[in-house]
């Protein structure tokens, strides 16, 4: 009967998500192709290369992890704040399963939307001429582990957001998108004043940058295995908030 209702409850996830497939591959789509077009294409000519990596190059790993983080984040934290608004996230926490089970259950339509994008934004890449991969599985664990990582974040914060959409700009313009921008998506670290550079590691959005980055052009500005332990820390950490509010209701209930 758990293991039932565990996957019966993977299934919602995965229809609902496929419901607004398209909108979550065309959103990043557009997006990620006007980022390119403006830094690759109109600075691209100017910068050439950061790093013996071609600009373009350089660039679109940066796009490529603000659109992904940006579109789990919200496809988990509205997934979230809408069951809190229908009043249908009560009847959730009825069921005969563990709250583990039930988060997991509900970050499933973060990763699948992240495995979509990241099909979505390889059509940019081969339309702009961005076609290296130099470590392809390394590449999807990234898209796996960020999923995971800013899908937990999401579901904390469409419960914190309660009915309030300010909530939802508080997060998503003060801190997730500040924090991509200032991540090392559209440069190196060694381009920064030296008495900075300490700054952009206390970044947690710089190691999803850099990581994808690596995988994508082989060029790493930190540890990759600082970097794998920093976002593996994160995910554990989130998960662990997200247990602790549903244990204790914080939010939840009426």
């Amino acid at each position: 009967m758990r293991i039932n209702t565990f996957y019966t409850l993977i299934e919602r996830e995965l229809f609902r998500t496929k419901r607004v497939l398209g909108q979550a591959i065309i959103a990043p789509l557009i997006t990620a192709s006007l980022y390119i077009f403006t830094f690759g294409f109109v600075l691209g000519p100017s910068i050439k290369e950061i790093q013996g990596v071609p600009y373009i190059s350089f660039v679109f790993p940066g796009v490529f992890a603000m659109n992904l983080i940006i579109a789990v984040f919200s496809a988990t934290s509205f997934q979230i704040y809408f069951m809190k608004f229908q009043k249908t996230l009560e009847d959730f926490l009825t069921l005969p399963i563990s709250y583990t089970e039930l988060i997991i259950s509900m970050l499933t339509s973060g990763v699948v939307r992240g495995l979509a994008i990241t099909l979505s934004l390889s059509l940019v890449a081969i339309a702009f001429g961005v076609n290296s991969i130099f470590h392809p599985f390394l590449l999807l664990f990234y898209v796996v582990l960020i999923s995971v990582v800013f899908g937990l974040l999401g579901i904390a914060v469409g419960i914190w957001a309660d009915n309030s959409f300010e909530k939802f700009g508080i997060a998503t313009n003060f801190i997730i998108t500040p924090l991509s921008f200032l991540g090392g998506a559209f440069y190196s670290v060694s381009m920064l004043p030296a008495n900075l550079q300490f700054l952009i590691y206390l970044n947690p959005i710089f190691y999803a940058v850099d990581g994808i980055r690596y995988a994508l052009t082989g060029y790493h500005d930190a540890s990759i295995w600082l970097g794998l332990s920093v976002m593996s820390l994160m995910a554990l950490c989130f998960l662990m908030i997200n247990i602790y509010i549903f244990k204790t209701g914080w939010k939840l209930r009426a």
